[in-house]
């Protein structure tokens, strides 16, 4: 197996942040890996770009999103831990677009939060992170949701 140079980490607004940056934080430390931060909007139908970049000084365009200003803030805290990283808002189904930035940029992992549901909420809704273990060419890191540590 390859070293892990590049991590590609799936931020959701629905899950907290805090804890998978911290372990990508972690995992980039252990390594000296470049760490990367992507959120897909699921968006069937969007005609824009397929891709929005965000960096700590992000366009005036993109102030008005909350996933930008998030994105912007998550960026911060990778730069306090010593990381020069990058962030980038992509559209399509998460799974796929994640799968294919990771293939097609050569990333070496992927780490991203599980909601881990249960019962019907889990027959309803299909798991991101299992489709990406199926469709990834790298390993996929995933943090199980906590509820003491990540709130519901």
């Amino acid at each position: 197996m390859k070293p892990i140079a590049r991590i590609l980490v799936t931020i959701d607004l629905d899950l907290a942040t805090d804890p998978v940056l911290e372990l990508a934080i972690r995992m980039a430390a252990a390594f000296g890996a470049q760490v990367e931060v992507i959120h897909i909007f699921e968006t069937p139908g969007y005609h824009g770009p397929a891709v929005l970049e965000a960096g700590q000084s992000h366009a005036p365009e993109l102030e008005h999103w909350r996933t930008a200003r998030l994105m912007v803030g998550l960026l911060d805290q990778l730069a306090a831990a010593g990381f020069k990283s990058r962030g980038r808002m992509a559209f399509g189904v998460v799974e796929e677009e994640v799968s294919r930035v990771a293939r097609d940029e050569a990333f070496d992992l992927i780490i991203i939060g599980s909601h881990s549901r249960q019962g019907l909420d889990r027959l309803m809704a299909a798991s991101v992170a299992a489709g990406l273990i199926r469709l990834a060419h790298c390993p996929v890191l995933v943090l199980p949701h906590v509820p003491e540590v990540i709130p519901g």
